[in-house]
């Protein structure tokens, strides 16, 4: 029967290097940046897998791999070119993935099989396997999934290369020079983006005034100062459930169900909310605190 190479050994120091090192912030572009997901699995380990479970281990072989030191040989052939594939930002350099298709290649009778991904989550699967050159497909329960999988496996290969479709940017360039890869993808959605962030700032924008920056709060934040008399844009908003207080000295008054008021506990940044409660006039209110 024969066994893939999933199933007898991997280069594990060096995936697990390179998954510590897909998960650091600030390393650059990277897919996460269309939209957080939790327990998004590491690219590299997707594209590992991939590979090694297309890919047949050496003992599969007795004819061209007769004994152990001829089957060590070959799968330290094949971890090499695992390891090149853990390197960062491997985008940078599509011959690595193109010399893994063609080792693959090699054990599937020249056409690489089709990937379903049914939980594809954070589509890190997926992905890896359109660029390893298989035809990806990719599903999920959760219509966020569903939308971060569309942008990889479908509208970024879509419009890959292609002009600007927004008028502001076409006109800047004349029509079609200066735009590589998803350039023009990305500046139509910053255009897009903005024409319907201004609707919304039109229709709802009345329910999310900016903060006035006073006295009152420059003395407990004075690195505000400079901007006393003048109005800041609120740049995150925190909700919580009220429902009616059971204390009938409150009077119906709505309270927020809060199991902390902290906002941030990492020690140096602490932040918390004060409740500040006027009894007389039945309402209340929070102070950020820090």
């Amino acid at each position: 029967m024969t066994k893939k190479l999933i199933e007898v050994a991997l280069p594990l120091p060096e995936i697990n290097d390179a998954s510590l090192y897909d998960k650091m912030p600030g390393i650059g572009a990277h897919p996460r940046g269309i939209h957080p997901w939790w327990a998004r699995l590491p690219l590299p380990v997707s594209r590992a897998v991939l590979f090694a479970s297309v890919v047949d281990d050496p003992s599969s072989h007795q004819e061209r791999f007769p004994n152990e030191e001829a089957q060590e040989r070959e799968r330290k052939r094949l971890f090499g070119i695992i390891r090149k594939m853990m390197r960062p930002r491997l985008h940078r350099n599509p011959e690595v993935y193109a010399e893994a298709r063609a080792e693959m290649l090699k054990h599937c009778d020249g056409k690489l099989p089709a990937v379903l991904d049914p939980f594809a989550g954070g589509g890190s699967i997926p992905l890896e396997a359109a660029r390893l050159g298989m035809e990806a497909y990719a599903g999920d329960l959760n219509p966020v999934a569903v939308l971060i999988n569309k942008c990889y496996l479908e509208l970024v290969p879509r419009w890959w290369g292609r002009a600007p479709v927004n008028p502001e940017d076409r006109k800047k360039i004349g029509g079609k020079q200066g735009w590589r890869g998803s350039a023009a993808l990305a500046a139509d959605v910053r255009y897009y983006g903005g024409v319907i962030l201004g609707r919304a700032r039109e229709r709802i924008g009345h329910l999310y005034p900016p903060a006035k920056v006073t006295e009152e709060v420059a003395a407990e934040h004075p690195h505000l100062e400079p901007y006393v008399g003048k109005e800041l844009p609120v740049i995150a908003w925190i909700w919580a459930r009220t429902v009616p207080s059971p204390n009938p000295a409150a009077r119906g008054a709505h309270v927020p169900l809060m199991s902390s008021f902290w906002l941030s506990s990492k020690e140096g940044s602490e932040a918390w909310l004060e409740p500040m409660v006027d009894r007389a006039a039945g309402t209340w209110r929070f102070r950020v605190r820090t």
